[in-house]
């Protein structure tokens, strides 16, 4: 074989590992997303955009984007909601869930950006592409709301680390409005600003560093400045005083939730990639790859604040689909950090096979594990709502007769039109 022909085969072979497992993502995502809403979404779309219409002006409209929902502010969810509306004349919830989950596209881009000039870059995106694309965070897929802002909250937050990894002031202001978006796209965006002070930090960048220090202050000020907690949130100071074993506890197995283990199982892959991060620190790895390892430091920054706020609620929460994303992203993140360590070494040729084999064999296990999901949530949506055209209280919301008013009232004003069959 000639070395033209091998190389256009490795080619064709890079290119199926990385379309194929989000051709198959995306059809699934197509084909079981409903016209429906769940919960949050009766708030922050349908609910948001009743509202926003009766507002009396421009103060009031804005008040309503930057509103705070539960801990986070969502105002790019809302931004999205609007466009739609604006330009169709109504909302489809569908395609809400389509464009936030094609925010993982923007993912594997700043993942394949991230791994620097290695040469092997393409061929690492097989791995990552095969984990970042399954169907563990299925919830979080077939959710409007949390689809726009689970998945964007860390485009957008890598992206600015992404950025402030170069250099220039137009790099330094775009990396700054990507952390802004974040911090309206989901309460943990706000960490975008602490993650990109340290890479700052670690570049010896200092004027830069006190620049994007006060720009910070200044969001935080603003974001914080009319905050209130959620009343029935666990208290923080009893999750870090009172109760620092279970807050612990809930930490380590958040961070190891993503694998199909059982019993300790979770707790003991969270001690493990707590445990490599510690080591790539040790070897310094921050110095070769400062955004990589910034980006690791912004999810044990969402792990550690979600331990704080969640924790309250049981160690089984830990382990929700919801919050999946979060934790496939420390084998993802450890995973370009080892590759870019043994670039050149001997044990490259063999560290490559293991993990393409390890992260086929985790993409299946995900997906034949959560497959179903997809389709025992849409037909609990369409049956819900079927049963609420006939006068059941069947909608997926706490609250029944807020959900009911909020459908009735989008329905009479032509902002929805609900899929019934």
């Amino acid at each position: 074989m000639s070395p033209a022909v091998r190389k256009a085969a490795t080619m064709s072979i890079i290119s199926a590992g990385i379309l194929i497992p989000p051709a198959f993502f995306y059809y699934m995502v197509v084909k079981f997303s409903p016209n429906i809403p769940y919960n949050d979404d009766y708030d922050v779309i349908l609910g948001f955009l009743l509202q926003y219409l009766d507002a009396g002006g421009i103060s009031e409209r804005l008040s309503l984007i930057f509103a705070q929902h539960n801990e986070h502010r969502v105002a790019f969810v809302k931004a999205l909601v609007l466009i739609q509306y604006y330009s169709s004349g109504l909302i489809d919830l569908r395609v809400v869930v389509f464009l936030g989950n094609l925010g993982l596209v923007g993912l594997l881009y700043v993942f394949y950006r991230l791994y620097g000039r290695d040469e092997n870059r393409l061929l690492y995106l097989v791995p990552t592409t095969l984990l970042l694309f399954q169907f563990q965070y299925a919830e979080t897929t077939l959710w409007p709301m949390a689809a726009v802002s689970n998945f964007y909250v860390l485009l957008f937050a890598f992206g600015a680390l992404l950025l402030l990894r170069g250099q220039g002031l137009g790099r330094f202001f775009a990396a700054f409005l990507l952390a802004a978006l974040a911090s309206v796209t989901q309460g943990s965006g706000i960490l975008a600003f602490i993650a990109g002070a340290f890479l700052l930090a670690l570049k010896k960048d200092y004027r830069g560093l006190a620049v994007w220090s006060i720009l910070s202050a200044a969001a935080f000020s603003l974001y914080f400045g009319l905050y209130v907690k959620p009343p029935h949130h666990p208290s923080v100071t009893r999750a870090l005083f009172e109760e620092p074993g279970n807050t612990l506890h809930y930490f380590i197995t958040f961070i190891g939730s993503s694998f199909p283990l059982s019993g300790p199982g979770h707790l003991l892959a969270g001690i493990f990639f707590i445990s490599l991060f510690l080591f790539l620190t040790w070897r310094g790895y921050f110095r070769r790859n400062a955004a990589v390892y910034c980006c690791h430091v912004f999810v044990f920054m969402i792990a550690a604040v979600t331990a704080l706020t969640r924790s309250g609620f049981g160690i089984e929460q830990a382990l929700s689909s919801r919050y999946k994303i979060i934790s496939v992203l420390f084998p993802i993140l450890s995973l370009m950090a080892m590759f870019e360590l043994v670039e050149g070494k001997k044990i490259e040729r063999f560290l490559f096979p293991l993990v393409l084999a390890g992260s086929i064999a985790f993409n299946v296990v995900a997906n034949a594990t959560y497959s179903q999901y997809f389709h025992t949530h849409n037909k609990e949506l369409r049956d819900g709502l079927l049963k609420w055209n006939y006068g059941a209280p069947a909608l997926h919301y706490p609250d029944q007769d807020r959900a009911g008013r909020i459908l009735s009232e989008s329905i009479k004003r032509g902002l929805y039109r609900p899929e019934l069959e």
